[in-house]
């Protein structure tokens, strides 16, 4: 599955490279990986359902 998620750097909406599903807090879930253009760390919070990748 392909994720999105918005550059800081790049100051636009960007797909995510290399997502890696983290837990932030207890139940809430998020998308960790690179900028497909840049390669800055993208984090895109999903919510309470684990995503799969």
């Amino acid at each position: 599955m392909e994720y999105e998620g918005r550059c800081m750097k790049c100051k636009t909406k960007r797909k995510i490279k290399d997502p890696e599903a983290t837990e932030v807090k207890k139940g809430v879930w998020a998308i960790k990986g690179k900028c497909e253009k840049c390669g800055t760390t993208i984090f895109k919070i999903i919510g309470k359902e684990k995503p799969k990748l």
